[in-house]
């Protein structure tokens, strides 16, 4: 059997020499790798970043630190709730009576009873403009409030201010002005320590009525 001579073969194993290893062949394959190597650490580091990211990413909108409108639930459209104008069901807010004003009439054979509610509404602070006569196509009442569409808390201001009062809706009167009948069955005001300022609705439907109550200014009080 031959013997290998060959002083670069050390047991099947290729010896490089240092003339080879400085060689451009041995050179330019080193730097392959090297540079393949660093490639590969760039890209692994940026899918270690881009994975940690999205992480974060994923716990801020969780945690609702982060809103991203284009991931909020759409508002699911409503049919619109019909308004009954002439008696709206939703509450008002109790209105200052120095800043409002209110009309007192008298439906009545009562002589003088629109001046004395006008006086007791100013001592509480209303501001009262006319002071008169009316008709109320039933009588037979505490008496009505009634305002336009911008008066809606007044009206329910005046309510608070007298029991069992019913509101007239007028569509076609302007501004926040309103008009108080009294009818037959009214007495006294509420007394004042007793008057409820919280927010409430309108009372539209008088205890018993027959018609509508519909007020028009006439003359005088009587």
């Amino acid at each position: 059997m031959a013997r290998n001579t060959d002083p670069n073969d050390w047991h099947g194993h290729r010896i490089i020499s240092e003339d080879q290893l400085a060689s451009p062949e041995f050179t330019t394959d080193a730097r392959i790798k090297k540079r393949r190597t660093i490639r590969h650490g760039i890209i692994l580091t940026f899918i270690l970043l881009v994975l940690i990211a999205s992480l974060v990413l994923a716990y801020m909108v969780n945690t609702r630190s982060l809103i991203i409108d284009a991931l909020e639930p759409k508002p699911v459209a409503e049919a619109p709730v019909a308004v009954n104008e002439a008696c709206p069901t939703t509450k008002f807010n109790y209105v200052d009576p120095a800043k409002m004003k209110v009309n007192v009439m008298n439906a009545t054979q009562v002589s003088g009873l629109a001046g004395a509610t006008a006086t007791k509404l100013k001592k509480r602070g209303f501001k009262v403009g006319d002071v008169g006569n009316a008709r109320l196509s039933n009588v037979e009442v505490v008496g009505a409030v009634t305002s336009g569409p911008d008066g809606y808390a007044q009206a329910m201001t005046v309510q608070r201010h007298i029991k069992d009062l019913t509101y007239v809706y007028d569509p076609k009167r302007p501004g926040k002005t309103v008009d108080l009948v009294v009818g037959t069955k009214y007495k006294d005001l509420v007394k004042e320590k007793s008057v409820n300022k919280k927010p409430g609705k309108l009372g539209c439907t008088p205890p018993k009525p027959k018609d509508d109550a519909k007020p028009s200014t006439e003359q005088k009080d009587k």
